[in-house]
């Protein structure tokens, strides 16, 4: 049709596409964290779970939330892993399919930071002072700080011990 005529548009977005992959691979991953018999990899299922709840995140608007939800939960997993090595003495097998499913990791790992320093910011960006920040954490958040400093505390006090192998 000419002139007055309406054409479909076959365009597809890009963030949409990036959402089916990362609920693919949430799904996938938490299939996986439950059947997969070995620790190590269930944990290594469990990060990888933890990068496609980042991607999600990043995708529903929430830049920080997202970073910090790879550096704490996917750190955690990383750190369960070794936890897990040193004291179940469990030596790791590699099998045939999961170098592919590392290779994905480290693509969607990459699509994340990408999508999260590069994406463009509705709002400009403003000065925040150090001490208007710690007085907001300590006056709003006092009991969310104790808890995540006490876990900190915690973590680092096992690991001193499995370090020391006082287990």
């Amino acid at each position: 049709m000419r002139g007055g005529g309406s054409y479909m548009n076959l365009q597809i977005d890009p963030n949409f596409i990036i959402f089916l992959l990362s609920s693919a691979l949430a799904l996938v991953s938490s299939a996986l964290i439950v059947f997969h018999r070995s620790i190590v990899y269930s944990a290594f299922f469990l990060s990888m779970l933890g990068i496609a709840n980042s991607i999600l995140f990043t995708l529903l608007g929430f830049p920080i939330i997202a970073l910090f939800h790879l550096v704490v939960y996917v750190g955690a997993a990383v750190t369960f892993i070794l936890f897990s090595l040193v004291m179940m003495r469990e030596a790791p097998t590699v099998e045939p399919g999961i170098k592919a499913l590392a290779v994905a990791s480290i693509v969607l790992m990459i699509l994340v930071l990408s999508s999260i320093f590069m994406a463009p910011v509705g709002r400009p960006s403003f000065y925040l002072e150090f001490r208007s920040l710690t007085s907001l954490l300590i006056e709003r958040y006092w009991l969310a700080l104790l808890i995540a400093t006490l876990a900190l505390v915690t973590t680092l006090i096992e690991a001193i011990t499995l370090a020391r192998k006082e287990v």
